[in-house]
C-alpha cells in the first residue's frame, strides 16, 4: 500500500499522479455495464488533458465557465480536468436525453445563460450543437471543442495557467427557469476530498465501482475526482446500464474487487427487487469494504434485507455505510464509522414530526447518517430563534467548514440566506443552513426530514413546482394551479404523490387516461416515476390567500384521507 498526500488543487494532483505513478490505470468505463472498452493511465489522462486545455486556452480565460456536455465517463472526467488546467471553471451539466427534450435543452439554456458560459467540452460521437442549432440557437453559437477527436500532440501547445478560486459550478436540480449554482472553490473540494479519503480510508489500492452520473455531486466528488486527489482506479458505467439491470453493479465489484461503490438507497432497492437468485451466481463481495448510502433517505429495513440477500456472496453488513451530504457543502458532511454496523434507533414517529424530540422505543426506524470527523462543526438550530437546540430535539443542522462552499454563482441574496447564517445568542459563524432537520444521539447524526419542498427519488432533488409544471401540460383535463407533487414515505422508499384537480370543463375525460397521460409525462421530463396519481374535485388543492399551493397542507389532507376524489362517472353530473 501507498499513500500519497494530496494536492493543493485538481490539477496539482494529476500533475503530481502522472509523475509519480504514470503507469497506474487511472480509470476504467464500461459503457455497457459490462465490457471495459477503454481505459487510462495517470499519463495517458494527463497528456490527453494538457491537449484539450491547450484548444481551451484559445477560446477561454482563466475564470471563464465552460459547460463540460459529456455522456462519456473517461471524456467527461478529461474535460473537466482540462478546465483545471486550462484556469476555467467547470460547469457539469446533464446531456439532454432523449435529445428532443424542450424542457431539458431549457434547463441547459438557463444554466449557460446564468453561468456566462463562454465554450462548451463535447464530443464528435454525439453532435450535441446541430440539435440545438434550432432549439437553443445561442448554445450553439458558443466556442464547441469535441474532445474526442483532439489530437494528444497538442498538448505541447499547453501553458501553464493561473487559475481562479472557483474549480467548478454545480448547478442544483431545481427550478428550470432558475437553477442555482453552487459555487466551489479549490479550497472547498480539496478539504472535502481530504473528509472523504479520511472516512472511508482510501489509498492507492483502493478500487471505486460507480454507475452514478458524473454531472451530479454524489458521483462527481464522490467517485471520479478520488481517482485524481488519492491515486486509486475507478470504474465507470452508465447510469443507464445498471437500471437495465442492476446485477452488472455486482458484477462489476466483483469483477475489479471494489473496495468501495455506492448509490442512493433506492439503487440498494432495485438490486434487492431485480436482481434474481440466478443472476446471484458467481458473485463475490467481500473486497466491498465501503458501501456508501446517501443522497435520499437510507432505510433500515433495506440495508437488513441486502445483508440478507447477498452474505452468502460475502457481502458483510458492516460494510454499510449511510452518509449526509448535500452539494452547498461539496458533497460529504457526516460519514458513518469505518467497518461498524450502522446504528439504528427505533423512535416514536409523532413525537419526531409533530413535537420535534427523539422519543426511543417506536415503531419508526431512523439509521445514522454517521459522525462529524475532525475539521467540521455541525450545529443542530431551531429554524424560528435561530438557537442551538438541546440534545435529544430536532433542529435544522447547521455546518460549518473549509469545504462549505463559497455561495450561489450571481445570487448575493441566497447566498446571504443559505451560507451565512450566524447563531442568534453567540454570533458564531458563517453557517451553511442545510434546509434539512436532524437530532444527535451519542455523537450519530440522524436525518429526520427538510424544512424544504423538495422532493428526493432515486438521490435526485426535484423541485415540486417543476413537477407540477409538467403534469398541467399533460393533459387538457388538468386544472391548471389547482395541483400539488410531494413525497412521502412509502414501504421501502420515498414514494412520489401527485394530487391534480380535474377542470370542470372536462367533466366527460376519462380518468384512467388522464392518470396514464400525467405518469408518461412526469417519467420522460424528469425521469421519475409517479407512485400515486390522485384525480380530485375542484376546490381540494389548498392554497394561500394569495394563490400559493400549500404543498404541505395537500399531504396532510392526502395522508389522512380527507380528498374529495373527482367523480368516475361524469354521466352523474348529466342526469341532475
Amino acid at each position: 500500500m501507498t499513500t500519497f498526500p494530496l494536492a493543493p488543487s485538481l490539477a496539482e494532483a494529476l500533475a503530481f499522479q502522472a509523475r509519480e505513478q504514470g503507469s497506474k490505470t487511472a480509470y476504467r468505463s464500461l459503457p455497457d455495464g459490462e465490457t471495459e472498452a477503454r481505459s487510462q493511465t495517470f499519463s495517458e489522462l494527463e497528456l490527453q488533458v494538457r491537449a484539450v486545455a491547450a484548444h481551451l486556452q484559445e477560446v477561454a480565460a482563466p475564470g471563464d465557465r465552460v459547460l463540460v456536455l459529456v455522456p462519456d465517463a473517461i471524456d467527461f472526467a478529461l474535460s473537466f480536468l482540462a478546465c483545471q488546467y486550462a484556469g476555467a471553471v467547470a460547469v457539469p451539466v446533464y446531456p439532454p436525453y432523449p435529445l428532443n427534450s424542450q424542457r431539458k435543452v431549457d434547463t441547459l439554456r438557463s444554466i449557460a445563460a446564468d453561468s456566462g458560459a463562454v465554450a462548451v467540452l463535447s464530443t464528435d460521437a454525439v453532435d450535441y450543437r446541430t440539435v440545438f442549432a434550432a432549439s437553443a440557437p445561442e448554445l450553439a453559437a458558443l466556442h464547441w471543442i469535441a474532445v474526442d477527436t483532439v489530437d494528444t500532440y497538442d498538448a505541447t501547445r499547453y501553458r501553464r495557467a493561473g487559475a481562479s478560486e472557483v474549480s467548478f459550478l454545480q448547478y442544483t436540480s431545481g427550478s428550470t427557469s432558475t437553477p442555482k449554482g453552487v459555487v466551489v472553490t479549490h479550497e472547498a473540494l480539496v478539504a472535502n476530498q481530504d473528509y472523504i479519503r479520511r472516512a472511508g480510508r482510501y489509498d492507492t489500492d483502493t478500487v471505486i465501482v460507480s454507475w452514478l452520473p458524473l454531472f451530479h455531486d454524489m458521483g462527481l466528488i464522490g467517485t471520479l475526482l478520488p481517482a485524481v486527489f488519492v491515486g486509486l482506479e475507478a470504474v465507470l458505467m452508465p447510469p443507464l446500464a445498471f437500471v437495465q439491470s442492476p446485477v452488472r453493479w455486482l458484477r462489476a465489484v466483483t469483477r475489479y474487487r471494489a473496495t468501495v461503490s455506492g448509490a442512493p438507497n433506492s439503487g440498494y432497492e432495485l438490486c434487492l427487487r431485480r436482481v434474481t437468485e440466478q443472476d446471484r451466481e458467481g458473485l463475490e463481495l467481500s473486497s466491498w469494504k465501503v458501501a456508501f448510502n446517501g443522497a435520499e433517505p437510507v432505510r433500515a429495513a433495506t440495508l437488513e434485507a441486502f445483508t440478507r440477500a447477498f452474505a452468502s456472496h460475502g457481502f458483510d453488513e458492516r460494510a454499510h455505510y449511510p452518509c449526509y451530504g448535500l452539494a452547498e457543502n461539496t458533497l460529504m458532511v457526516t460519514g458513518s464509522r469505518y467497518d461498524v454496523r450502522p446504528p439504528v434507533l427505533d423512535v416514536d414517529l409523532a413525537a419526531l414530526q409533530k413535537e420535534r424530540r427523539l422519543v426511543t422505543g417506536g415503531a419508526h426506524r431512523l439509521v445514522s447518517s454517521g459522525v462529524v470527523l475532525e475539521g467540521r462543526r455541525l450545529e443542530i438550530v431551531d429554524p424560528d430563534t435561530l438557537l442551538p437546540v438541546a440534545p435529544g430535539e430536532v433542529g435544522e443542522i447547521w455546518s460549518a467548514g473549509p469545504d462549505v462552499a463559497a455561495g450561489y454563482w450571481n445570487n448575493p441574496d441566497a447566498t446571504r440566506e443559505t451560507f451565512r447564517a450566524h447563531l442568534a445568542d453567540s454570533g458564531d459563524g458563517p453557517f451553511l443552513r442545510t434546509g434539512d432537520l436532524g437530532v444527535f444521539l451519542d455523537g450519530d447524526l440522524y436525518v429526520c426530514g427538510r424544512m424544504k419542498d423538495v422532493v428526493i427519488v432515486d438521490g435526485r432533488n426535484h423541485y415540486p413546482q417543476d413537477i407540477e409544471a409538467t403534469v398541467e401540460d399533460a393533459h387538457p383535463a388538468i386544472r391548471r394551479n389547482c395541483l400539488a407533487a410531494f413525497a412521502v414515505e412509502g414501504a421501502d422508499r420515498e414514494e412520489l404523490v401527485v394530487i391534480a384537480e380535474l377542470d370542470p370543463h372536462h367533466r366527460r375525460a376519462d380518468h384512467a387516461e388522464v392518470v396514464r397521460a400525467v405518469r408518461t409525462a412526469v417519467g420522460t421530463a424528469h425521469g421519475v416515476q409517479a407512485d400515486t396519481v390522485l384525480l380530485v374535485a375542484p376546490g381540494s388543492v389548498t392554497k394561500t390567500t394569495s394563490g400559493k399551493v400549500q404543498r404541505r397542507a395537500c399531504r396532510a389532507a392526502y395522508e389522512s384521507g380527507t380528498l374529495t376524489p373527482a367523480r368516475t362517472r361524469p354521466e352523474l353530473e348529466d342526469a341532475k
